[in-house]
């Protein structure tokens, strides 16, 4: 059996691919993740998908696989009209410009939108085809942010990791985007998720329950079939590399270079992509400030900006470049003279050996972007000065800076306050030694490896906790699993309908069957008896499927009405008077001191639903409420189940898992039990399957694998796509051989919501 591989997914791959002649010349290429990554391969093989950086035709597609196969890498092929509307138009003309808060530079569109849809659907087909059991999947960045939820439907059986490198936005600005909801939905798709800060954590947390109406916990959020582990992993570099490229080659050559050049005068230098996040015009007018107000430093300090370029084609990057031009002109023209050039200007690609040597020649980096996700340039700095000490100007709003405690924070908007920060640092020659000293480890103990192989061991706990690899994606045509109902006379089936029939959605009352689910069940039920089991209250379950020749069960089995028949008979004495009484002031109560919630009375049990009311405030109050009703409910026959959006509390003798036992009674001459479900009402019924009935059994966990069910499926359609297949199979002809699930005569139908 094969080893477990690790499937890494990004944009780009960490190779350069070139045409030379008639074929095509694939390099290795540097870069942040490059090098976290470099050492994973110790841990377990892994393959790295992406797209090769150009478009390949056709007929050369099979060539290039196998020659980026020597450098474990895959390709994703993406034709340049996808390519264009996925990265320039979408990617870098929606989600970047809103991730960083900046909703002025977004540029939505719809045909842009569907291109993204179309890579990410690309990715996930390709990363489907390299993934067997018991692999794990690491997608990376706001790129692929579709990706993990298309694993989901593609049901792979894997642990999925995804891992953002840019800032989340705030829920705010997040919600402005026409497609706020579906990306989201993408990134809830993975069993994982990284970020640089925890600012950014708490951005997505709001950002799920205002726009999706998903609650969440610092480190984890819930939806109805599962959990989603969230996760504060800043990134790091690789100090020894650093370290290495100081003594040695181009580095050392730039070091010199520039120590002599400037020898006598005071250096300050800012590394940068020109691109409009970085703040570049605004470091350039608080240096422009200190020159104005601080006249002593006006022949006596260099400021050297490398702005590599960056998206030269696209319109605000060459309004940017000329904005950046013409403050270099007005700075050097203003303040320069004929043996001195206060701003340095280098618009091109700068190799990191070369940076390297100019970071350790500078005693103070001046890193001030308006916003970013972690920042390596400073971390870079840092190790690249080591010993000799220097001053880190940092502006506050990186991720870097939640992790330099050392660095002198500044509002990058504050031209004057950057300014009066330069003079500072200035006049304290050589910085502050101790702070400098808590970058440097950091620095050190935080590295790229450490970060890359911490992250791996959360995904892989996860994956521990949630039994993944103890769990099989159903499939009925399996011989062992169609052995267990092949010969069933009498089978039973139990479903549950929200979640596992039906998909969620954020309103309750907007989960009324569709035809399809009304056409399956319709079928089942010419040759099976079927009950529908539901949290719902009896009117709402009359009026959804009471037309159906089926049996129904409201309020998690508290009353059962049987097929062909029109009374509802009560399972147990327990009525909603004495609950009305205890709980419905305090209900009340809360329905007044929270706008937009509402009460709901049923025959036995009493809801209070928050999804109308602020989300944020919904959630406050629903903890509130929760720690009331345990003091109030202690040592009482009422048991409180917290919902999507609602607090219901019930009479503890109704269950699932009792309606299930009581059907089960009544039925001596079942011999196969099918059971499905997704949510903690589900887990009682199962354990009612296990404990009460002694012969062959299925149980499927809907959405994820669960330590609940054997087996699981990757989402409601799936399931009743299924279900549709059995139907097609029970025939009321029972002469020939059964191919589905009710081998014999007619079985019976149980759906549980």
């Amino acid at each position: 059996m094969p080893k477990p591989k690790l499937i890494v997914a990004s944009t780009r791959l960490p190779v350069t691919m070139t045409r030379r002649g008639d074929g095509w010349q694939v390099s290795e290429s540097a870069g942040g993740l490059v090098t976290a990554l470099r050492a994973v391969n110790e841990r377990a093989p892994f393959t790295w998908l992406g797209w090769p950086g150009a478009p390949v035709p056709a007929a050369e597609q099979a060539a290039v696989t196998k020659e980026l196969a020597r450098y474990g890498t895959s390709p994703v092929f993406v034709g340049k009209a996808d390519m264009d509307g996925f990265y320039q138009g979408f990617a870098n003309g929606v989600l970047w410009p809103l991730f960083h808060n900046m909703l002025d530079r977004c540029h939505f569109d719809r045909a842009s939108w569907h291109a993204f849809r179309r890579v990410n659907e690309a990715y996930a087909d390709a990363i489907a085809d390299l993934t067997a059991p018991g692999d794990m999947i690491w997608v990376h960045d706001y790129q692929l942010a579709l990706v993990p939820a298309l694993l989901r439907d593609r049901g792979l059986g894997c642990p999925v990791g995804f891992f953002l490198h840019i800032p989340f936005p705030s829920a705010e600005a997040f919600r402005t985007m026409p497609v706020a909801a579906e990306v989201l939905r993408g990134l809830l798709g993975a069993d994982l998720i990284g970020f640089h800060a925890y600012e950014y954590v708490s951005h997505f947390r709001m950002a799920c329950l205002r726009v999706l109406g998903v609650e969440s916990e610092p480190k984890q959020l819930r939806l109805q079939s599962r959990s989603i582990r969230l996760t504060v992993l800043p990134i790091g570099i690789d100090p020894q590399e650093v370290r290495a490229m100081t003594t040695q080659g181009e580095a050392l050559d730039e070091f010199s270079e520039v120590s002599r050049t400037y020898a006598g005068k005071r250096l300050i230098v800012g590394v940068d992509r020109l691109d409009y996040t970085k703040g570049i015009p605004q470091r350039l007018m608080a240096f422009e400030e200190l020159l104005r107000t601080r006249r002593q430093w006006r022949d006596k300090v260099v400021f050297v900006q490398v702005a590599a370029p960056s998206r030269t084609g696209v319109a605000d990057y060459q309004a940017l470049k000329r904005e950046v031009d013409e403050l270099v002109g007005r700075i050097n023209g203003r303040y320069g003279t004929s043996s001195h050039t206060p701003v340095v200007y280098i618009n091109r690609n700068v190799s990191r050996e070369r940076l390297t040597g100019l970071y350790r020649a500078a005693e103070i980096a001046l890193i001030t972007p308006l916003r970013d996700g972690m920042n390596l340039v400073a971390l870079e700095y840092v190790a690249a000065r080591d010993a000799l000490g220097g001053t880190l100007i940092l502006s506050e709003f990186t991720g870097a800076a939640h992790c330099l405690p050392g660095a002198r924070l500044v509002n990058p908007y504050n031209i004057e306050r950057v300014a009066g920060v330069l003079h500072e640092a200035l006049e304290s020659r050589g910085g502050d030694a101790e702070s400098f000293e808590h970058m440097l480890h950091f620095v050190h103990e935080n590295t790229s490896t450490r970060w890359a192989n911490m992250f791996l061991d959360r995904l892989e706990t996860v994956a521990s906790s949630d039994h993944v690899a103890e769990r099989a994606l159903l499939s009925l045509r399996q011989p062992d699993v169609a052995g267990r109902y092949a010969n069933a006379k009498h089978p039973v089936v139990f479903l549950d309908y929200d979640g596992t029939l039906r998909s969620y959605v954020i309103d309750p009352r907007e989960a009324v069957p569709d035809e399809r689910i009304l056409g399956a069940l319709r079928r089942l039920a010419e040759i099976a008896t079927v009950y529908v089991v539901s949290g719902r209250d009896r009117a709402t379950l009359e009026a959804w499927l009471g037309h159906l020749p089926i049996g129904l069960v409201c309020e998690h089995g508290l009353s059962i009405r049987e097929p062909g028949s029109c009374d509802w008979q009560r399972r147990t004495n327990a009525t909603g008077d004495t609950l009305r009484r205890l709980v419905g002031p305090v209900f009340e109560d809360f329905v007044k001191r929270t706008p937009g919630s509402s009460v709901e009375q049923k025959d036995a049990a009493l809801a209070w639903h928050y999804r109308a009311a602020d989300p944020e405030y919904g959630v406050f109050q629903a903890r509130e409420l929760l720690t009331r009703l345990e003091d109030l409910l202690k040592r009482k026959p009422y048991r409180v189940l917290r919902g999507n959006r609602v607090i219901e509390v019930r009479h503890e003798e109704v269950s699932k898992g009792f309606a299930i036992g009581d059907v089960l009674k009544q039925r001596p001459e079942t011999d196969f039990v099918f059971c499905a479900g997704d949510d903690t009402t589900d887990v009682d019924m199962m354990s009612t399957i296990a404990s009460s009935f002694d012969g062959p059994n299925i149980c499927v966990w809907v959405g994820r694998p669960d330590a609940s069910a054997e087996f699981w499926r990757e989402s409601a359609t799936a399931l009743l796509g299924d279900l549709e297949g059995l139907a097609r199979d029970l025939q009321p002809d029972r002469s020939a051989k059964p191919t589905g699930l009710a081998g014999g005569r007619a079985g019976r139908l149980t759906i549980v919501r």
